[in-house]
């Protein structure tokens, strides 16, 4: 059987076509990613590539709708990195046939998607949206654009396309659509609160006053209603700007309660108010003669608050301690006569009457002027003539450190204690000396004279008011005179100062010369068991140590006769020992114990 022409060639070419690619030597560089594993068959690479096995952008674009869509917009950031489509070099970015794990999406800066120039988009983040995360927008409830959502090849969850670059795109409208939707007019990129673009002036309510530290929520109503907005975001409640809470023909009192609720002082508020303050008073009304009604306001009580004295009604409760009824503003309005003539008609007596009990010669104006409570006009002059006379030292004292507060009084009240039930000096002063001196009286002493009762627990026997050094003290007066050298000593010498916290022991001391008392025997007790000179002053006296009263002859058992008289004292008595010793008692009386005898023949020395 012969083929017909041409028929060789023909089933040559059925044959090589009937062969898989991979028998012409044809192999893949590498699985594709998990993205694109779907044309991951060598009978696909032309879904991809140009023949030459270079990768086709514009074939890229084919399945990538939403990029091309951007693209010939001229919007985002493939435009800008494609140079407005002119170059479709996708592989420059995204690499291929690394495996299934490998991302085609690599962020240029180690840092990560974070650190992405948000610039190059074409929508620079600014204000708070700068410090947002990438996930917070770049989400797949947030996506907008229909094209994008129904695009296959992508991953909605994954994807960045599909933003809306208005507010409302992202944010869930508060205020339900009842003020302009422009949120910009109101609003900035940097925080939602403070309304810093918003200025209430032009609206038809301008604020003034103290309205405009009001907070919104104290005029504009709150509904509630329930509202979702893009990704999922709720909200049950909002503020209704709309609302109109002002009326204008009731003025003021659609906020605010008139305190003015008797017959006839209905009216307009901004007859006597303004916004500046509620007393803030029209100038009709601050050229009001107080002194009409019998008190002229002077002073302080020119600058005091009204409500201050003039309740909103008379039945309004008052301080216990207050004695007098305040009054409202209709009886002086009505020609009624009030009398203020005590202090304590509008004000407490501080200090719960211990200046004087009865009211009647209760009278602040001693002490205190219209023009402020503090200071006093109590002078020290004044103070002289009470029964405490301040004196010395006391005369320099402030006045808070000797009258504290009462108990349980604030600080600043003005609630002081005067009266005290002890005025000696024991009362504000601690005694240093731990009641050594209780009970004792010192004679001679300053205030000896006084009753044997007050010079026994007064510290002024010793100290005066000037101050507590010097101490005006005679220790003639005591059980121990000082004479000879101990009157030079000075205080410290005897009377030591012991451990911290105990004080200078005074009372109690000995008054023997011996260890009981200051010095130490330098004998080492040799004269303890004599009948005679066994004390101290046996021989020596207080003038000085080495001025001795002594006399060899009557105190002791050894007479000096001869040559023995005219000796020295340490010719005989010598230190012995370590630490040396001069020994005075129990030496040896014969001559042969001090002397050494010459022998027959020899020269004498």
């Amino acid at each position: 059987m012969h083929a017909a022409p041409g028929a060789a060639p023909l089933a040559l070419m059925l044959t090589l076509m009937a062969v898989p690619l991979a028998a012409q030597g044809l192999a893949s560089p590498g699985p594709l990613s998990a993205a694109h594993a779907r044309l991951d068959d060598l009978a696909r690479c032309l879904d991809c590539h140009d023949a030459g096995r270079q990768l086709s952008g514009r074939k890229c674009l084919a399945c990538h709708r939403s990029l091309a869509a951007q693209i010939g917009a001229d919007r985002g950031f493939h435009a800008a990195a494609t140079r407005h489509g002119t170059e479709l070099a996708c592989r420059t970015c995204h690499s291929e046939h690394n495996g299934r794990p490998y991302r085609l999406v690599k962020w240029p800066d180690a840092a990560g998607r974070e650190a992405f120039d948000h610039r190059q988009t074409g929508w620079l983040l600014e204000g708070a949206h700068a410090t947002q995360r990438c996930e917070e927008c770049h989400t797949a409830s947030l996506v907008v654009t229909a094209s994008v959502r129904g695009d296959t090849s992508l991953s909605a969850s994954r994807t960045y396309l599909g933003l809306g670059t208005t507010c409302a795109s992202c944010h869930l409208d508060e205020h339900r659509g009842r003020v302009s939707r422009q949120c910009a007019d109101c609003h900035s990129v940097d925080a939602w609160k403070p309304v810093a673009e918003f200025d209430h002036s032009r609206t038809r309510f301008p604020l003034t006053g103290l309205h405009a530290d009001v907070h919104c929520d104290k005029c504009h109503a709150l509904r509630r209603q329930l509202g979702t907005g893009p990704g999922g975001a709720v909200d049950s409640s909002f503020l209704d700007f709309r609302a109109r809470r002002i009326s204008r023909a009731s003025g003021c009192a659609s906020c605010h309660r008139s305190p003015h609720r008797q017959a006839g002082m209905a009216g307009t508020c901004q007859r006597c108010h303004s916004t500046a303050g509620w007393f803030v008073l029209a100038d009709n009304v601050r050229r009001f003669d107080h002194t009409a009604v019998g008190f002229p306001l002077r002073a302080a009580h020119a600058a005091a608050r009204c409500e201050s004295c003039h309740l909103s009604s008379a039945d309004s409760p008052l301080p216990d301690r207050v004695a007098l009824v305040r009054a409202n503003y209709l009886r002086p309005l009505r020609g009624e006569r009030m009398v203020f003539d005590r202090c304590d008609a509008c004000h407490a007596d501080v200090h719960e009457s211990q200046l004087h009990a009865s009211p009647a010669r209760r009278d602040c104006s001693a002490c205190h002027t219209e023009t402020r409570f503090t200071p006093t006009v109590f002078t020290l002059p004044a103070h002289d003539s009470s029964g405490f006379p301040l004196t010395g030292a006391h005369r320099a004292t402030p006045c808070t450190s000797c009258h504290p507060l009462l108990a349980r009084a604030a600080a600043g009240s003005g609630q002081i204690k005067f009266r005290f039930a002890d005025a000696t000096c024991a009362g504000c002063h601690r005694d240093p000396h731990g009641g050594q001196f209780s009970g004792r009286q010192v004679p001679g002493a300053r205030l000896a004279a006084r009753s044997e009762g007050a010079a026994r627990t007064a510290c002024t026997p010793c100290h005066d008011t000037e101050g507590w050094r010097p101490v005006a003290f005679d220790h003639d007066s005591t059980r121990y005179p000082l004479r000879g050298a101990h009157r030079s000593l000075a205080c410290p010498k005897c009377h030591v100062p012991p451990a911290a916290g105990r004080p200078v022991r005074f009372s109690g001391l000995g008054s023997s010369c011996d260890a009981a008392g200051c010095h130490r025997d330098p004998h080492e007790g040799q004269f303890a068991d004599r009948a005679r000179g066994s004390t101290c002053t046996s021989c020596h006296t207080e003038t000085a140590w080495a001025s001795l009263v002594f006399d060899h002859q009557r105190d002791t058992d050894y007479p000096l006769d001869g040559a023995h008289r005219n000796l020295k004292c340490v010719a005989c008595h010598r230190p012995e020992g370590q630490p040396p010793l001069v020994r005075y008692h129990a030496l040896p009386h014969r001559c042969e114990d001090c002397h050494t005898l010459a022998r027959p023949g020899a020269r004498s020395s």
